[in-house]
């Protein structure tokens, strides 16, 4: 039963990072797809703000589809989001170029976007809090990292197919095998919902809605819990800038201001992914020993300290600058991003719980997320390569004061229905 469900979340979850960052990864070949030839920049620029469109409406999904985890069941919520998330990724892989369709092209790609957004939404929060549930009380912090891993795994899968993919035939990839991924991974996603449907509803949830608690306005609630709803925006608010700019800018900023090529890009990408998912597991079962508080504020100190340093040493243009580089972005999104989540969903009341972790998620995603790869864009622009890095460490800056400050240690709180942790204490014991 454990390997069903960690198997479930974690394939499921990495089929839906796949989907929705390769197309980060693919930013400069769709400029030239889908954006009119003339002005590289401008078509990259408008790329990059397609890429952030998709953010902004993650909080519409994280509220449609937590709400539905919360009313109608964790199970129910996971299945439907990966089903939408295996047609519109699939969708991108067909869609005509802008040779072809004009001005449709870039409209059909913001369309296939948006709706990987609303499906990203409630993803991630939906597959932490169902295992968090499942999970044996003194090991929720592996559980739950296991899943948070599972981004950067998936991730990882989208850089090394899109090197094989060049290696094979730079003509090929930039005439139609760019296209490969997308078809690919939505036929991933189809197995990750089958997956899931096999999956019995979270225990915690059971137990919530036999008793007639289950929430009637998960979103109203969330709203009311205030004092927690902003702790975890301020917490997730960096781990979207520092994410964000790892996957979703600093690839860009590599190959077209640090004058790395596509291909050393894309390895170092690949190799620092792998470091991260693997700091992830360490990091989620580290918190079960020390707790989850020490854990992040690390992480929220080596971003202050290692972010400019990390695009000042990307500038080099080698190998191995740049996973130097990617390694010191990757620290603070292992650190911050597992302990931030399994604190997250441990703060949260279960019967609000997939609402309010996707909710502050995803505000925090739309609204310092998705512009990570435009603002950096924009600040190399202005100000000079190191620009980035110091947005970076101003926010984290900020959020360590908050985390001092505001942030209590979750590790000893109860992650199931009250009635529940005795027993499943006991059970997990016995076993």
């Amino acid at each position: 039963m454990q390997k069903k469900i960690l198997g479930a979340a974690m394939i499921g979850h990495t089929v839906e990072s796949f989907d929705f960052v390769i197309y980060g990864y693919s930013a400069t070949i769709i400029a030239r797809h889908f954006f009119p030839a003339g002005n590289p920049t401008l078509a990259l620029l408008s790329t990059l703000g397609v890429y952030g469109i998709a953010f902004v409406v993650r909080p519409l999904g994280g509220a449609v589809f937590g709400s539905l985890g919360d009313r109608l069941g964790r199970r129910t919520a996971l299945s439907t989001v990966v089903l939408i998330m295996a047609v519109a990724t699939a969708a991108v892989g067909l869609l005509p170029t802008y040779a072809v369709a004009g001005i449709a092209a870039p409209l059909l790609l913001l369309a296939c976007r948006l709706v990987q957004g609303l499906s990203i939404g409630a993803e991630y929060t939906s597959a932490a809090s169902y295992v968090m549930e499942q999970a044996p009380p003194h090991r929720r912090g592996l559980w739950t990292s296991a899943v948070g891993s599972a981004t950067f795994i998936g991730a990882a899968l989208a850089s090394f197919l899109l090197l094989a993919l060049q290696l094979s035939s730079v003509a090929a990839y930039a005439d139609w095998a760019w296209r490969l991924p997308f078809l690919l991974g939505g036929a991933m996603a189809l197995i990750g919902l089958y997956m899931r449907l096999r999956l019995e509803e979270s225990r915690t949830f059971t137990a919530i809605a036999g008793r007639g608690e289950t929430s009637p306005t998960p979103i109203r609630e969330s709203f009311r819990n205030w004092r927690v709803f902003l702790l975890l925006l301020a917490v997730f608010s960096l781990l979207a800038v520092v994410s964000q700019n790892f996957l979703g800018y600093l690839p860009t900023y590599l190959t077209t201001t640090g004058g790395v090529p596509a291909k050393t890009a894309l390895i170092s990408s690949g190799i620092a992914l792998v470091l991260c998912a693997g700091l992830s597991i360490v990091t989620g079962a580290l918190s079960d020993r020390i707790g989850r508080r020490p854990l992040l504020i690390a992480g929220v100190v080596v971003a202050v300290v290692g972010s400019v340093p990390a695009y000042l040493v990307a500038a080099g243009g080698s190998l191995a600058s740049t996973i130097v580089a990617e390694i010191l972005l990757v620290i603070p999104a292992a650190l911050v991003g597992m302990t931030a989540t399994i604190a997250a969903v441990e703060l949260v009341p279960p019967r609000i719980r997939a609402t309010s972790t996707a909710l502050t998620y995803n505000i925090a995603y739309a609204v310092f997320g998705g512009t990570a790869p435009l603002v950096g864009a924009l600040l190399t622009a202005r100000f000079g390569k190191l620009a980035p890095g110091a947005y970076i460490t101003v926010l984290a800056a900020l959020s360590l004061v908050v985390v001092l400050l505001a942030l209590p240690e979750t590790r000893g709180r109860a992650a199931t229905a009250p009635d529940l942790t005795e027993e499943r204490e006991e059970s997990w014991q016995a076993q």
